[in-house]
This record gives structure tokens, C-alpha cells and sequence, in this order.
């Protein structure tokens, strides 16, 4: 049997999306590869673990009642706007199984979160790639352009892998221009909660009032706990039924639902210290790693770096890894970026890990 002809057409020479965040293959490295709370998980989810394992008998809530019910106490959004996934990644890949057909186009900046064009491609549908211009922030009038004819928009905020953030009022008019193109748009705020001032930024409340806006987020970046997946949206009444309706059952076990629910309702303060400890940081670390040589790091719009190297990313990376901090190496953006690394801010001693291995480096 020749199970290559058996497959779908579309599934046919993709190649997984590559990603950071790789520090559990490097014991005793200090990983700034990934975007997390630097402070890491709050304390008292053991509690939470323990009144878990009485209901692990039992299949969970389908809907995921107290988790839900987090969600919206904590950013006043009614139930019937929210759904819920195992980490934003099961609802990006939801989302084009409920609403994109073999050949729609759909509109992405490029680089991007690779998993949106991933979770397009195997639907079938054709990626209309925006470039960032030189500035590598997202051209929302070029976006705006594009979006006439095209099923779906993303938008990440900031965007990830550059870190480029979008003002509140950009992102509703792309909304409201796509709304009047009759265009869907899928924004991503799963970084957002990191960034000092987010709450100026985020269209969490803008989503009832338009119909054709859907909001992810996540609490594995913000809380620092990615070996948990937990995710949630928040969009209009009439896309939230539909992605409801074709939701994986059980999607999220008792643990995550109790841990989610502690999360929001007892630790929100503990992303708005993080966010507040790194928009210091992020001017300190920018200065010290430019004055190494190695990269001309502007402050970034978000907590992340995203810069042109010495070296190639790969070269960097290993160079850097000789004095047990990992950085990523961007090439799987693309040939433009073969020499782009990106790095996060953290606390300022595990800062000074990551400054100490450029300057070693740079007198090497």
C-alpha cells in the first residue's frame, strides 16, 4: 500500500514549524530562547495539584466551568464569548479546521508566529505573506490592502519573533476594515499580559462589539509554565459557537482547570511584577549587549530581542552557549534572517549571565 498517495494533497512536503524555548536539552543553561515570566511560576500550585488527584477518576468538566469562570471574572467578557484550549497552539490549529476551505488566502506578516501558517497550510489554504519593511514592524496599511478578497488576517501583538507592538487604535481600524471587506481576524495577545502598559494596548473588550475579531491568549508565557497547557479566546458570540462546536472533548484535564482558575483569581500581580522589572531591564540589557559589538540591539517595543548578529544565528548561538545561555538562532525565519538571534529579558542576575556571555565572547 502506498500510503504517500493516501494522504491529503496538503499535507504533502509540510515541514513542522521550528521554535525556542529548548533550555531541557542543555542542563544548567540559562535559557533567554523563549518568552517566559522570568520569575517563573508563582508559589502554591502544589496545592492545586493535590486537590486535583481525587478527580483524575473521573473524565473533566467538558466546558471547563471554574476555569471559564476565571476567565471571565478577571476580564469581565460574559461565558457565551469564551472558549477554551490545551494552550493557545490547540486553538490556533483549530480555528482554520472550523473556517478556512482548500484555496482561501489568508494575510499574515512575515516573520510571524510560525504555527498560524502551519495551521493554514493543512487546510489548504494559500499564505499571502506581508514582509516586514526595514523597521520590522508590522505595516498595517499594507495589511489593510491585502485584506481585500482574503478569508482571514493575522495579527500578532507584539509579534513574535521582532517583538514590534501595534497601538490598540491600528489594530480596530485593520478590524473594522476587515469587518467591512468581510474578513476574519485572528489577533494573538499571548505575549501581551508581559509587557508594561498591555492594558492600553489589548482588545480583549473590543470583541463582543465586532464580529469578525477573535483574541488568544495563553498563561504559559505570562505565568511560566509551558509544561501545563492552558489557553483561552475570547471573540464574538457567533465565531466562539462555531469554534465550540468543533472543540476536542475534555480538551483540558482537571489539573489545568484548577491551576488555570488559581492562576487568574489568586496571581494575576505576579505577571504585572515581571512586566514591570523587565521594561527596566530591556534598556539596561540593550545597552550593555551593543556595547559588546556582537549586536546593535535597539530597546524593544516588547521584553524581547530580535537582532542582526556578528556571526551567522547558529554561529551565535553556539558562542554564546559555551557559557551555559542560549539564545535563539532565527534562520527558520528565513534566508533574510540567517544572521538574527532573539533573546529575552529576565531578571536582572540572570541578565547578567546573559551580558557576561556577550562580553566574554566579544574579547574572545
Amino acid at each position: 500500500m502506498d500510503i504517500e498517495k493516501m494522504v491529503r494533497k496538503e499535507m504533502r512536503g509540510l515541514v513542522r514549524p521550528v521554535h525556542g524555548g529548548l533550555g531541557w536539552q542543555h542542563p544548567g543553561v540559562e535559557d533567554f530562547s523563549s518568552n517566559l515570566n522570568p520569575y517563573g511560576p508563582p508559589d502554591g500550585l502544589m496545592e492545586s495539584f493535590a486537590e486535583a488527584l481525587p478527580h483524575l477518576v473521573h473524565y473533566p468538566d467538558d466546558r471547563s466551568t471554574v476555569f471559564r469562570e476565571a476567565i471571565c471574572s478577571r476580564f469581565h467578557v460574559e461565558d457565551d464569548y469564551v472558549t477554551i484550549g490545551a494552550g493557545s497552539a490547540e486553538i490556533i490549529r483549530l480555528f482554520p479546521d472550523v473556517f478556512l476551505s482548500p484555496g482561501d488566502r489568508v494575510v499574515m506578516p512575515s516573520p510571524t508566529f510560525s504555527e498560524y501558517s502551519f495551521a493554514c497550510q493543512v487546510r489548504g489554504a494559500r499564505i499571502d505573506a506581508v514582509p516586514l519593511p526595514d523597521d520590522l514592524r508590522v505595516d498595517i496599511d499594507e495589511m489593510m490592502r491585502r485584506s481585500v478578497g482574503a478569508k482571514l488576517v493575522y495579527l500578532c501583538n507584539p509579534n513574535n519573533p521582532t517583538g514590534g507592538i501595534v497601538p490598540r487604535k491600528r489594530v480596530l481600524e485593520l478590524v473594522e476594515e476587515c469587518d467591512r471587506q468581510g474578513t476574519l481576524v485572528f489577533l494573538d495577545e499571548t505575549l501581551l499580559e508581559l509587557v508594561e502598559g498591555s492594558k492600553e494596548i489589548t482588545c480583549l473588550a473590543e470583541a463582543s462589539s465586532h464580529d469578525n475579531l477573535f483574541i488568544i491568549r495563553s498563561l504559559t508565557k505570562c505565568f511560566a509554565i509551558p509544561g501545563l497547557r492552558i489557553g483561552y479566546a475570547v471573540g464574538s458570540q457567533s465565531i466562539i459557537e462555531h469554534m465550540e462546536r468543533a472543540r476536542l472533548s475534555w480538551n483540558l484535564g482537571r489539573l489545568e482547570q484548577l491551576v488555570g482558575a488559581k492562576l487568574l483569581n489568586d496571581h494575576y500581580g505576579h505577571i504585572s511584577k515581571a512586566a514591570r522589572v523587565m521594561a527596566a531591564e530591556k534598556v539596561r540589557v540593550a545597552q550593555a549587549v551593543s556595547a559588546t559589538g556582537l549586536v546593535q540591539a535597539g530597546v524593544p517595543d516588547a521584553f524581547f530581542f530580535f537582532e542582526r548578529s556578528k556571526w551567522s544565528g547558529k554561529t551565535t548561538q553556539e558562542r554564546i552557549l559555551r557559557h551555559k545561555v542560549l539564545v535563539r538562532d532565527c534562520a527558520s525565519f528565513g534566508p533574510r534572517f540567517h544572521d538574527f538571534i532573539r533573546f529575552a529579558v529576565k531578571t536582572p542576575e540572570r541578565n547578567d549571565r546573559l551580558i557576561a556571555a556577550f562580553r566574554a565572547e566579544a574579547e574572545r
